[in-house]
């Protein structure tokens, strides 16, 4: 006798119903997933790659105390605030002549440096030590001719006051080279006179890199040592001088703007 009740019917009919294989689907879901597990380590690698190409950070403390950021460059590269703060320093020590330096709170008068029979002030021949040996000759006639008997004696003053100093801009065709547009006036007075005058002194200035000590740093740096200057004992001189050479930069060329 056969069974038909509806629930031996329905019984049957669930049992021939043909089974579903998931397993296409797992496997298609699992190769996605992985999928996705490679491009996102792919991507994490570029950019490990990116940050291994770029400079490690460095931590300077200035002599105030503060901590700045900051990354290392290429031998033949120069921040522009080291450019700007080695332009300003030299044109000032350079064309500056002022021979009344205070000491412990004395003021005191330097003898002047004689350097190829021409007399200019110590901070001048600190600051020729950085001036290409070709530029450096007519820089010490033109130096010498301001230093007079006045200057030398602490009576009158010379005073560069930078205005203006344009962004340096890299020399086309020349690695380590920069242009920089100065304007400023140069004052100078007479305290026994009490005279004051003013001119314009604006000037193009090329600037290099440089690898102390080349020949000519050498040379001048041992004349001037052996006549006249021993850095130790004049603190002023010394910082001058290292905050100079610690730059690597060079004046190359300065001309009438």
């Amino acid at each position: 006798m056969i069974n038909n009740s509806p629930r031996t019917l329905v019984h049957k009919l669930a049992s021939n119903k043909k089974k579903i294989d998931y397993t296409p689907l797992i496997l298609i879901g699992m190769f996605a997933l992985q999928g996705i597990t490679i491009t996102q380590l792919l991507f994490q690698g570029s950019l490990l790659l990116d940050v291994k190409k770029e400079p490690p950070s460095r931590f300077v403390e200035l002599a105030n105390g503060q901590t700045l950021k900051t990354r290392p460059i290429t031998s033949r590269e120069r921040s522009p605030e080291t450019i700007d703060r080695f332009t300003r320093t030299m044109m000032e020590s350079l064309f500056s002549a002022n021979n009344v330096t205070v000491i412990q709170g004395n003021p005191q008068v330097a003898p002047g440096v004689s350097i190829n029979n021409q007399t200019i002030l110590e901070k001048n021949a600190i600051s020729l030590l950085f001036v290409d040996p070709e530029l450096m000759p007519m820089l010490l006639d033109d130096i010498s001719k301001v230093v007079n008997k006045e200057i030398l004696d602490g009576s009158s003053t010379r005073v560069l006051k930078i205005r203006y100093l344009s962004k340096p801009k890299k020399v086309e065709n020349k690695t380590g080279y920069w242009v920089v547009e100065m304007v400023a006036n140069l004052y100078s007075y007479n305290s026994v006179k009490k005279q004051l005058l003013a001119s314009k002194f604006n000037k193009k200035i090329e600037l290099k890199v440089v690898d102390y000590p080349t020949d000519t740093f050498q040379n001048l740096s041992l004349d001037l040592n052996q006549k006249i200057l021993n850095l130790e004992e004049k603190e002023y001189l010394k910082r001058l001088f290292f905050e100079l050479s610690n730059s690597g930069l060079e004046i190359s060329l300065i001309s009438s703007l």
